[in-house]
């Protein structure tokens, strides 16, 4: 009834679904390599935030410790002790190691969020009399001729690694 007969196969089905599984798994690769390098892209983005926040915070730390007028010019030296320098060194931030014998430490944040605490040093940069129009935050109401001190305020601040680093600066004017 049922005749057996041999046709020559040449095997094209095989090549074609070969082809396809292959093209597939290249597909399915580039899609892991891909989903790969936006987790490593978030989490950099992270810990560039966390940087900045810890030197903003630290920024602030050195603004806050200026306003308190608990500081003034005789307190700042070439040496930098305690992280206070004098306007002297202009190459300051090329020099500086951050570490605990030329600025000050910041210790508001959980350190296993971050590699190190955030640091800050505060150069004072000159004096000068207060203008009539001048607009800085608080001191509006000065009278003309007020002496004012003028400080540069640097924050380092590190992500959840050291190799993240953000570093910042503020002119801040004190009376």
């Amino acid at each position: 009834m049922y005749k057996n007969i041999r046709i020559k196969q040449s095997g094209a089905v095989l090549f074609v679904g070969l082809m396809m599984l292959l093209v597939m798994s290249l597909i399915a690769v580039t899609s892991m390599q891909s989903s790969t390098l936006e987790t490593r892209m978030a989490g950099n983005t992270r810990d560039s935030l966390v940087a900045l926040q810890t030197a903003e915070a630290a920024l602030q730390a050195g603004e806050t410790l200026l306003d308190t007028n608990v500081l003034n010019p005789a307190d700042f030296d070439t040496n930098g002790n305690d992280g206070l320098y004098d306007n002297s060194n202009d190459q300051l931030l090329s020099t500086l190691n951050w570490t605990a014998a030329d600025s000050r430490s910041y210790t508001g944040f959980n350190p296993s969020n971050v590699g190190t605490a955030p640091r800050y040093v505060i150069q004072h940069i000159s004096e000068t009399s207060a203008a009539p129009n001048l607009l800085v935050q608080n001191y509006g109401q000065n009278q003309a001729g007020q002496i004012i001190q003028l400080y540069r305020v640097t924050a380092r601040g590190t992500g959840g690694s050291d190799n993240t680093e953000v570093i910042l600066q503020s002119i801040y004017g004190a009376p």
